[in-house]
């Protein structure tokens, strides 16, 4: 059986929450919170294999200069969190790390990020969609995230002959902000 690492919350409609019992209710919120630690629990020097067994397959696997691996797990497209850890030349893993943080995002202002090195770093987006509009054809990856407890995206922007990150833009998730669609 394998294990995803973190289910949303989003899921949990208002209805639904107001029909559960206050106990009931934490118990659920309790169940989907433990469920989002526990890839994160893993001590630095697991073996992956113990790893992969506990939580399944990683979303993205990739071979670093170094000759090292970068495995991450991720709750995209319907969460907001991602967790990363080297792995060993010997098959050990080092500490987890949330990447999708806005510290993390920085790093895209240096250097030249390819598709590949992006994937590599936050793992699969959760939404990929291509803009042909005149003279700016552009690929869109878009990553959910979470800022200060609040929903925001950031959209990296390839250009899509070379597959190199032109530019990135952060705002609030239109989509899973209330005080934006008329919530609260």
């Amino acid at each position: 059986m394998t294990h995803q690492p973190c289910t949303s919350l989003r899921n949990i409609t208002k209805r639904s929450l107001r029909l559960l019992t206050p106990l009931a209710l934490v118990v659920a919120l309790s169940g989907a919170l433990l469920g989002c630690a526990q890839v994160t629990t893993v001590k630095p020097g697991t073996p992956v294999k113990e790893v992969t067994s506990k939580f399944g397959k990683p979303a993205v696997s990739c071979k670093l200069k170094d000759g090292s691996q970068r495995v991450v797990y991720t709750s995209q497209p319907s969460g907001e969190q991602a967790w990363a850890a080297s792995v060993s030349s010997n098959g050990t893993v080092g500490a987890f790390e949330q990447v999708l943080t806005d510290s993390h995002f920085k790093a895209l202002s240096s250097g030249q990020w390819s598709a590949d090195r992006v994937r590599c770093e936050f793992g699969p987006a959760a939404e990929v969609e291509s803009h042909d509009s005149s003279n700016d054809e552009k690929t869109v990856w878009t990553y959910h995230y979470l800022q200060d407890q609040s929903p925001y995206v950031i959209d990296i922007n390839f250009d899509p002959k070379t597959n190199i990150v032109v530019n990135y833009n952060e705002m609030p998730d239109p989509e899973r902000n209330s005080s934006m669609i008329g919530g609260h």
